[in-house]
């Protein structure tokens, strides 16, 4: 005999305990909900709504707002000014956003996941990059009416066409879930009680290269919520949940342009079919499994934004910046997940701010967007087109333009900061004057290195330097030193931000946190600690200096296996009892100028006393630990042979160690996808490596064709 505490119900399991079929345990019934009605019958509720003061919105978004909810008379008792404005008020800086109280709406009608803010993002992917990415960061702006020139409470954004926005929404549905190590999936929540927790919607408008447009709603806050209920709906497989919301959502991926109204009509009627089963099966004695995913998963509940006005009364000219102050009131760091995309999204929303304010030019602006290519770049700005000069715009509108103090006051306020010291400034700038060299294999170091205070030398800090313009890269490059070398203050710091940087990204500029110190000379290590800024100062100070990071520059741009940095001397001393002078090339023994191979030389070059006194010190330090028994060193070659070896047999083991636990736990144990092609795209790369730069193999004979045919001919 079962008593009353062993109930088992068919997908729930016991009572308070996990069920063996993988469902968590049910906490609360889906609701029946009512079929989506006719578009016809919802012409009143968006006359309502356009007809109410406080929305600033077009027929189109109307449109969107009206046809997605579950119950529009209610809506139209929401959004109608008569007798009285129900819309709830949002305060944000400039002004005031409007937004429906809340409701429910239909998951697959016009609702998408958030794909403009990206909060997983903190690569910012630019077309300045040498293999830029497919899926540029999506950039995204207020509408302005195209008639009356007044801005709207919607979001227009630019896509090539349907396909391209789908990979938009996949990319986004498979970072969210993927990020924070799966902490932000709700779909179990999802699946125990549906969603209870209101949704903040925004109208966005798709502008597509064809010139046709669409109008959908993307979630603000709540994303992850959102993508759980694709999740719950689907299966809890990501690939089949991003495939389900863009078959139900954007349509077939096939067709161009913007969706037709037959493809409209025949999403509302499979809405129609699923809201019919599911309310059939709820009347049924068991609750199925499919039941509750479908029932959980018809509808949620929303507020959405219709309306964005501004103190003065006027609408409101920057719904981007009013949104994303409105979800800083929800969230500590407005929206972004990690350290890299709040800066990242930060410096965006400065850069957008100062455009508004005049402070850059509009040309300006789209170059430290990324919207621009190198070429386009020079042909707007008059700078050489490389790369490299990307890097120097975002530096010098930062620091050195005319309007720099209204930057500095601008990064202030977007990052809370009271005072805005060199080394700060470089933090939030890094990701963004870099962003330029995104795919460099192992850009992280250089990230680091830049955000410890970077370029910005004295020299460099708040005083007036220019870029200098031309078309080619080497002249501009040979200017530049020569007005450096002598004594223009504006040249020193310029040389010194394309030096500097180029130094950075090419690894003799590698320590973030201050040089680690040895004692013999060695790749990532220094004869005397010496953070990037200092290092750059004690170079920008001598004619020698000055010359090497002329030098790093030069073969940076060349990027020539043949062009190498040189080592320059940077003090007047006897070397071998032979004098040497300030900017003279360091000759090796064969009368050779000697070329800079690790950080150790550059450090050594900036100041040779220090460099032997530390060394010294650090040697007399090792031979007291060792009772004055030094160790052979070893050959610089033997070493990294050793670390290779030694490396790939540690990736061997450890990957047939996941190989045979995938037998009993599944593929698993590897990771992410994403995770598993980043490692095989490393393993692509040290292959290349190898094959390109190994010895060949002697006991194969290459025969000449040509010497053949002329021994055949006599």
């Amino acid at each position: 005999m079962t008593s009353s505490f062993d109930v088992v119900d068919d997908f729930d399991g016991l009572d308070g305990q996990e069920p063996d079929e993988g469902l968590p345990p049910l906490l609360r019934r889906p609701e029946p909900v009512a079929d989506p009605l006719s578009v016809t019958k919802l012409r009143s509720t968006r006359k309502e709504l356009l007809e109410n003061p406080k929305v600033s919105l077009d027929e189109a978004a109307a449109n969107a707002i009206t046809s997605g909810a579950v119950d529009p008379a209610r809506l139209q008792a929401l959004v109608s000014g008569k007798p009285i404005n129900l819309l709830t008020a949002k305060p944000v800086v400039g002004g005031m956003l409007y937004a429906t109280a809340p409701h429910y709406r239909y998951l697959d009608l016009d609702v998408l996941p958030d794909f403009i803010n990206q909060r997983w993002a903190d690569q910012l992917h630019t077309a300045m990059d040498v293999a830029p990415s497919p899926a540029l960061v999506t950039s995204y702006e207020t509408l302005i009416g195209a008639e009356t020139g007044t801005p709207y409470a919607v979001f227009t954004v630019h896509m090539r066409d349907r396909k391209a926005l789908a990979q938009a929404v996949a990319e986004s549905m498979r970072k969210t879930f993927n990020a924070q190590k799966g902490e932000n999936d709700y779909t179990a929540s999802v699946l125990q009680q549906g969603v209870k927790e209101p949704l903040t919607l925004f109208v966005m408008r798709v502008a597509y290269a064809d010139g046709t447009t669409d109008t959908y709603l993307v979630s603000g806050d709540g994303n992850s919520r959102l993508v759980s209920m694709w999740l719950a709906r689907t299966g809890g497989d990501i690939e089949a949940a991003i495939s389900a919301c863009t078959a139900s959502v954007i349509g077939s991926t096939e067709h161009s342009g913007e969706r037709s109204r037959a493809e409209q009509t025949a999403a509302r009627r499979r809405v129609g079919e699923l809201t019919a089963r599911v309310r059939k099966n709820l009347a049924a004695p068991t609750l199925t499994e499919a039941t509750r995913r479908e029932g959980h998963t018809v509808a949620f509940p929303a507020t959405v934004v219709v309306g964005a006005w501004a103190d003065d009364g006027a609408r409101l000219p920057d719904l981007v910046a009013a949104r994303d102050d409105l979800l800083a009131n929800l969230h500590v760091h407005v929206t972004a997940w990690t350290p890299g995309a709040q800066n990242t999204q930060g410096m965006q929303r400065v850069y957008r701010h100062a455009r508004g304010e005049d402070l850059i030019t509009p040309d300006v602006y789209r170059v430290l967007s990324g919207t621009v290519g190198a070429q386009l770049m020079h042909e707007l700005l008059g700078i050489p087109a490389h790369r490299l000069w990307s890097a120097a715009v975002h530096q010098y509108a930062v620091l050195a333009a005319p309007h720099a103090d209204g930057m500095n006051r601008l990064i202030k306020q977007e990052f809370g900061m009271g005072k805005a010291d060199r080394q700060r400034i470089s933090d939030h700038l890094a990701p963004m004057a870099l962003s330029a060299y995104r795919s460099q294999e192992g850009i992280e170091q250089p990230l680091r290195a830049f955000g410890n205070g970077g370029t910005i030398t004295d020299t460099v800090w708040k005083r007036a330097w220019e870029l200098t313009k031309g078309d080619d890269v080497f002249e501009v490059l040979d200017d530049v030193l020569r007005r450096a070398l002598a004594g223009e203050a504006g040249a020193v710091a310029e040389l010194t931000v394309l030096g500097g940087t180029a130094a950075i990204l090419d690894g003799y500029i590698t320590r973030d946190r201050g040089s680690k110190e040895g004692t013999d000379r060695d790749s990532r290590k220094a004869p005397f600690r010496a953070t990037p800024v200092k290092l750059l100062e004690l170079l920008s100070k001598t004619a020698g200096g000055l010359r090497m990071l002329h030098s790093i520059a030069h073969a940076h741009v060349a990027a020539d296996p043949a062009v190498l940095p040189k080592l320059f001397h940077t003090k007047d001393r006897d070397v071998d009892g032979v004098r040497v002078r300030d900017g003279e090339p360091m000759l090796d023994k064969t009368g050779e100028q000697m070329i800079i191979d690790y950080e150790w030389d550059l450090v050594y070059a900036a100041d040779p006393a220090k460099a032997l006194a530390t060394i010294a010190t650090n040697r007399a330090k090792a031979k007291a630990k060792t009772d004055g028994k030094p160790e052979d060193p070893e050959a610089e070659d033997a070493r990294q042979r050793r670390t290779l070896e030694q490396g790939i047999t540690s990736a061997s083991k450890a990957a047939r160690a996941l190989a045979r636990m995938s037998r009993q736990r599944g593929k698993g144990v590897f990771g992410t996808f994403d995770g598993v092609q980043a490692l095989r795209d490393q393993l692509d790369k040290l292959d290349a490596i190898l094959v390109g730069f190994g010895p060949a193999d002697t006991s194969i004979i290459v025969i000449d064709d040509e010497d053949e045919d002329e021994e055949g001919g006599e």
